[in-house]
């Protein structure tokens, strides 16, 4: 068999012809915007799924509970990173889905077939997942409405019957109120064939678990601001509040912060993260020494800056114990790019 040719050899128009079927296999891989098809009959729980995933209330105009055609909702909205596009329920009278399944088919890159356990009247989804060569995840919702694990089995295995092949699947309960469980599953499943589309929520769901502990965050900032007012003070306050909060942080997040695990914290932010922060408090304190302007404008700086810092340490320490809970906490990168965006915040919110 002759081999092809090498790409050094290649004229420029034939080069670029390679560079463009090569740009649209990466692009059939995973493109910048990846789509999933959210497909599924009526009150399945897509529109519920979508908010679960995005921690977005409103998900954007036609995009609601019985929608009357296919609509499409970018996350996040000002610079997407997933697009969810949503095709009008199955098995609806007078819907012919033809149009809008060729051309789901054609701009998807997987499907989320969202079907619910209570419901075994799931044909028209089951002809379209015979016959589709994307990547599938079924999402069983509805586990809340029936708690009964035989159920739960029987109910699936009719769902693989009709489907005549055996699909990755997970178990969702989203109840109207309560804890929404199997998230978590889902987005491992996820990230096997949508890896930038699944690492793009998990950034969701860890900011919204911030925002849970982020009142005692604050807490702990605004303590060690107030204390890094007393000249030389502030050398034991400040790192004694950041240790509680991390402790508190720990707790919130049920994780057993260890010395080993603080050891990985600390390794994950960068040496440098914190050698900056250990000298830029040592320079506070000596600021405070210099009569009257140090003891008034030295004085609120450094509480100002001891907040900023306690603050940003507290965003990145949420975000890693968050991971760590999860059995993936993020890299250095990530909580480095967090810390920064933190503290330019909170210095721009104390300023």
């Amino acid at each position: 068999m002759a081999s092809a040719p090498h790409r050094s050899h290649l004229s420029g128009e034939e080069r670029q012809r390679a560079d463009g079927v090569t740009d649209e296999r990466k692009q059939q891989v995973e493109p910048a915007v990846p789509v999933i098809w959210l497909l599924g009959k009526t009150g399945a729980g897509k529109t519920s799924l979508v908010r679960a995933l995005t921690g977005e209330g409103e998900i954007g105009n036609g995009f609601a509970p019985g929608t009357r055609g296919a609509a499409t909702h970018d996350f996040p909205a000002n610079a997407p990173a997933v697009r969810f596009l949503d095709t009008r329920g199955l098995g609806e009278d007078g819907y012919d889905p033809s149009a809008d399944i060729a051309a789901a088919q054609v701009s998807a890159q997987a499907i989320l077939a969202v079907m619910r356990l209570d419901d075994p009247v799931q044909a028209p989804v089951a002809e379209i997942l015979r016959k589709t060569k994307l990547p599938v995840l079924l999402v069983h919702t509805g586990a809340d409405l029936v708690p009964d694990p035989g159920a739960q089995i029987r109910a699936k295995a009719h769902m693989t019957e009709l489907i005549g092949r055996d699909l990755p699947s997970v178990t969702l309960s989203m109840p109207h109120e309560g804890l929404v469980t199997g998230l978590e599953a889902l987005l491992d499943a996820l990230d096997s064939f949508l890896p930038r589309a699944a690492a793009a929520l998990r950034r969701a769901d860890e900011a919204r678990a911030f925002l849970a502990v982020r009142g005692l965050v604050l807490r702990y900032a605004a303590m060690a601001g107030a204390t890094d007012i007393v000249p030389l003070a502030g050398l034991a306050t400040v790192p004694a509040a950041q240790g509680a909060m991390l402790h508190a942080l720990a707790r919130k997040h049920k994780v057993d912060l260890t010395p080993a695990r603080l050891g990985l914290l600390a390794s994950a932010m960068g040496i440098g993260s914190l050698v900056r922060m250990g000298t830029g408090l040592l320079v506070r304190q000596g600021v405070k020494l210099v009569p009257v302007a140090g003891q008034t404008l030295g004085a609120a700086a450094a509480a100002g800056t001891s907040f900023a810092t306690t603050y940003a340490l507290g965003r990145a320490a949420s975000a890693w114990l968050h991971g760590t809970a999860q059995g993936k906490a993020p890299d250095g990168a990530t909580l480095r790019a967090l810390y920064d965006q933190a503290l330019k915040g909170a210095r721009h919110a104390s300023g």
